[in-house]
């Protein structure tokens, strides 16, 4: 747990010091839009975009697998409640025991 939070805080002030070496401010020019701002901003921008693009490709493939979870268990529950209709269960320990009254020594 805290590997992780170094690493979160390490990120950070990475980061900020990316921006704050990085500002200058760089015209960026798509289709009929100009927009002026600062190169880390744009940056964090365009990773952000790409980003949520990847994770939008992704939602079919995560929602095919979550239907294909959901039909296997029930699947499963359908196949239990099927064995346990068609094998009777022993009375809970009389298995392994002899009659009381045989004589057996």
């Amino acid at each position: 747990m805290q590997f992780f939070l170094f690493l979160a805080v390490f990120i950070a002030v990475a980061l900020v010091l990316f921006a704050v070496q990085n500002a200058l401010v760089v015209p960026v020019s798509f289709l009929t839009f100009r927009f002026e701002g600062s190169l880390a901003f744009i940056l964090v921008l365009v990773f952000a975009g790409g980003f949520l693009a990847g994770i939008l490709m992704s939602v079919p493939s995560i929602l095919r697998k979550g239907a294909a979870v959901r039909e296997q268990k029930r699947k499963v529950k359908q196949l239990e409640e099927a064995v346990k209709n068609v094998v009777p269960r022993p009375p809970s320990g009389s298995e392994d025991r002899p009659p009381s009254g045989s004589g057996a020594h």
